[in-house]
Parts: C-alpha cells; structure tokens; sequence
C-alpha cells in the first residue's frame, strides 16, 4: 500500500498545492522585512482568486484575468498601507478588518454579478507548461515517470514561484534593495537619518505583498481549480504567515516551508484513498495541515527572532 501512497502524483500535488502558499509567504516576508506585518494575505488572495476568475469569465483570456487577480492584490494591499503606514493604524487590526472585508465584498460580487452565491462557472485555466511523451517501459522509463510526474507536470506560476524565491533570497541579501529593506525593519530610525525613506520603502514592499498574493490567488483559480467558490482560499494566507515564520522571514526558508505545508496537503488527500484500508478517521486526515501549522509554530516560535521594528508604526521626527 505504501508505493501506492508514496507516488510522483503525491510530489506534484504537493508542490502545486505549495505554490500559493509560498506566494503570499514570500509576500509576508518581504512585507514583514520592511517593518509592516501583512495579516490581510488570506483577504488579499482571495480578492484575488474572485478578480481572476471573473476578468478570466469576461474576457475568456486566463492570462487577463492573471494580471486583474495581481491588481486586485495591489489594490487591497495599498488600503493595508495607508492605514498601517500614512494613518499609523494598529497593522493587524487593519489586516483583520481588510480579511473580513474581502470576504464580504466577494460573497457580494457574486451575487451581483452572477445572481447566486456559491462557484461562478468554470473559467478557461492554464495549461501545463510542458506537454511531454509517454515514457518507455523499464528501469529507465520509471525514473522518467518519476521526473516528468514531479518536475515537469505543472503550470506556468508553479515555476514562477520557484523563481520568485530564489530572485527573492539573492535580492534580500546580496542586493542595496535587499539591505535597505532589512533596515527599514530593524532600525527605521537609522535608516531614516542616512536618506532612507521609511514610507516609500514600506509602501513598495506592502504593495509588492499584495502583488505576490494575489499571483497565489490567481494560481489556486485560473491553474488549479477552474473557478471560483466564496471562501476558497480556506485558510491559506494564515498558513502562508506561519510559513514565514518557520522559514525564519526568509524568501527561500518560506518557499521550504510552504513545501512542507503543501505535502502535508497533498498526503492528506492522497490518504483519503485509502481510508477503507486505513482505521483512522477521515476526519484526521483533513486536519494534517493544520495540525502541523500548529506544530511548527509550537516548535519554533519561541526561537525565532523576527524582524525588530516589525508591526511598529513609524513617525517621521
């Protein structure tokens, strides 16, 4: 039963199902680097997921639809950086208020847009980047099935993401924007008195949070699910928070950890399967990714050191 569990599918679903996490976690840690925290990422992503899959509708072009879910992103995410950055306002209480807020808006549009609440009707999705041939029988043919299952099965933001992480991580570290954003988080003070601009370094990285969330929104709808349903995004912007905390406000360690996260999922479903053959509750097989967020965190929150100015207003003096 165990090789029929442990299967290429369970790697590929496992990284498709990382992808948005690691999105909007990515998002966070660059957010968070800059000294604002972004609780909105799960409002973010799922005004996201709703604009992509009606501009997809209306348009019938599922790469429109991409860029609407990534401007819808910005859009919210430059509400979070009014109030937490011009206004001075409570940052988690402007992101909490933004999550309720794209909640309703969304169960809103739906029902005027589309006269009913619930699935807007299938939207046209994104194909797998590569289209590849049935690999041969034999020892050989079996490692092919096993790359092309794991590596080459997916779409094009899965493979996007990967990129984003590792620009992300060089940029951060090895770049003038990555040091400059580092500061803004740990001495703002300081960075203000050597010409830094705090509020334009802040606004950029909350705008770029937003961008990269609403690509994870764009993702779930347009490449995994093929339309959009009210609260579909589930809980995952909170998932993808504590993903950046396990990898320690890094882009590469939060990409990891959404890996972590995402097999999590993906086994999850994969034991479903199994559930006759298995005496465990079907139930407990739905609660494994979120069981291990609270794991993870139990494990490592109290060692891991954030940023020090991070959900600190700062005022110009």
């Amino acid at each position: 039963m165990l090789g029929d569990i442990i299967t290429p599918d369970l790697f590929a679903s496992a990284l498709r199902m990382a992808t948005p996490l690691a999105l909007a976690a990515i998002g966070g840690t660059i957010c968070e680097r800059s000294g604002v925290v972004n609780i909105a990422l799960e409002g973010i992503m799922l005004t996201g997921a709703f604009a992509g899959a009606a501009i997809t509708l209306a348009t019938g072009n599922p790469w429109v639809g991409v860029l609407a879910a990534v401007l819808a992103g910005v859009a919210i995410a430059a509400i979070h950086a009014f109030a937490s950055i011009n206004l001075r306002a409570d940052q988690v209480v402007s992101g909490t208020g933004l999550n309720i807020l794209a909640l309703g808006l969304t169960g809103f549009l739906m029902e005027r847009l589309y006269g009913h609440p619930g699935t807007t009707d299938p939207v046209k999705m994104i194909r797998p980047l590569f289209s590849l041939p049935k690999p041969p029988e034999g020892f050989v043919g079996e490692v092919l099935r096993w790359v092309e299952g794991v590596f080459l099965s997916h779409t094009p933001i899965v493979y996007a993401a990967i990129v984003i992480a590792v620009v992300a991580q060089w940029a951060m570290y090895k770049t003038r924007w990555g040091l400059r954003l580092r500061a803004l988080g740990e001495h703002p003070k300081a960075a203000d008195t050597v010409g830094i601009s705090v509020y334009r370094g802040r606004w950029a990285a909350v705008l770029m949070s937003g961008a990269l969330a609403g690509l994870a929104g764009a993702n779930l709808v347009i490449e995994q699910v093929g339309s959009f349903t009210e609260n579909m995004t589930n809980g995952r912007g909170f998932i993808a928070l504590a993903a950046n905390i396990f990898g320690r406000w890094t882009p590469a360690g939060s990409y990891l950890a959404s890996l972590l996260f995402g097999f999590a999922d993906a086994l999850q479903i994969k034991l479903q399967m199994f559930r006759g053959q298995i005496d465990i509750p079907p139930q407990f097989f739905l609660m494994l990714p979120y069981v291990l967020t609270v794991i993870v965190l139990a494990g490592v929150i109290g060692r891991a050191v954030g940023p020090a100015a991070v959900g600190q207003p700062y005022e110009k003096g």
